[in-house]
């Protein structure tokens, strides 16, 4: 499919609006009558990028202090945390020893020295890609780490897709099979994670179709909305669709966003000494990330951080894109039971929810 075959298809499916706050629902019929949601809140971060800019460890701080505030079930980063080395261990254990569960995805740059299973271990992954169940909700991690290449799957390793333009980012087809699988056994409604994204006209998971197709299959074979939502990282943007009923979020970068026009002179020379690359970055003041919840009468909400350029943007023709703000963009809707059915009575240890939100 075309990049305008898949914005038209999009378009056409129910896109919602793009940027800012969005209201959007997916009540099929208003006269049914709600069932009680099971409550949860999760944290999202994505490409904080340790090693890149001088300040990384205290953006995780103040997440980490907003986690405490928060109190979310579970935080997940969206890949590109940190580079796989020794020198790094003391800042994943950081992340680790946040006041809640904590998950990772593989990011591109996790594998740019290293093996997957390397950057599996040093994360503490139980796998490049694999499911988990909390508060009565399935979540799916997936792993587009891939080059297909003379009709093989390739992994990604020690940066070996930087010469394989093209031909990078896709999900195996073991993987698709393990996840038409994993969906068609899970009873609860779900949610996705990867580092790409479905949605990006450039920088996306080339064999999106195939696996779309196997979301909204699950969901026409459930028979009800199983599969509420898509988060993805790797952009450094801000964007979301809706795509046949279900919800695609890129969340931005918690650092900087990346440009690949380079403008010299922006910062101070001082600067130069203590970050990388900054002449194709343009750095949030403040750290972005956001919390998803979902209360007992379905009312869904995204709440991202807002910041603003630590430098002012003016003189990068790509900034002219919508989609390139220092913020994640606050989104709700409403879930309707008639869409959404959990199991019942939910298995014991999906049913602990820690606070009825909101």
């Amino acid at each position: 499919m075309k990049r305008r075959e898949f914005l038209t298809t999009a378009v056409a499916a129910g896109t919602a609006g793009m940027i800012g706050l969005v209201t959007d629902s997916l009540q099929a019929d208003p006269s049914n009558t709600l069932k009680k949601f099971q409550p949860i809140k999760f944290g999202i971060i994505a490409d904080i990028h340790y090693g890149m800019l001088s300040d990384v460890e205290e953006r995780l701080e103040k997440f980490l202090k907003q986690v405490e505030i928060e109190k979310p079930d579970f935080v997940i980063s969206l890949g590109d945390f940190a580079n796989p080395l020794p020198k790094n261990e003391a800042f994943a254990k950081k992340y680790k020893n946040a006041k809640c569960p904590t998950y990772h995805i593989l990011g591109n740059h996790e594998l740019d020295t290293v093996a997957k299973k390397e950057a599996i271990d040093f994360l503490k992954m139980p796998a490049a890609y694999y499911s988990f169940d909390v508060a009565g909700y399935h979540f799916v991690v997936l792993d587009p780490n891939y080059i297909f290449s003379d009709g093989k799957f390739i992994d990604y390793e020690k940066a070996n897709y930087f010469k394989m333009s093209g031909k990078c980012e896709y999900i195996n087809d073991e993987q698709c099979e393990w996840l038409a699988a994993d969906l068609k056994a899970a009873k609860s409604p779900t949610f996705l994670f990867s580092h790409q994204s479905f949605l990006h006209d450039k920088f996306f998971i080339r064999n999106r179709e195939k696996v779309m197709k196997i979301l909204e299959q699950e969901n026409k074979h459930a028979g009800f909305t199983k599969i509420i939502g898509h988060f993805n990282g790797h952009i450094h943007d801000n964007e979301f669709r809706v795509i046949n009923g279900i919800h695609y979020f890129s969340i931005n970068s918690a650092s900087y966003w990346w440009h690949d026009q380079k403008v010299r002179g922006r910062y101070p020379a001082e600067m130069h000494k203590t970050n990388r690359a900054l002449d194709n970055v343009m750095i949030y003041k403040d750290p972005l990330f956001c919390f998803v919840t979902i209360n007992e009468s379905g009312h869904f909400s995204l709440h991202g951080q807002k910041s603003q350029w630590l430098i002012p943007i003016s003189d990068i023709a790509e900034a002219k894109d919508s989609r390139v703000v220092p913020h994640i963009s606050n989104y709700e809707t409403i879930l309707n039971s008639s869409h959404v059915e959990f199991p019942s009575p939910p298995p014991a240890y999906l049913s602990e929810s820690k606070l009825l939100r909101s």
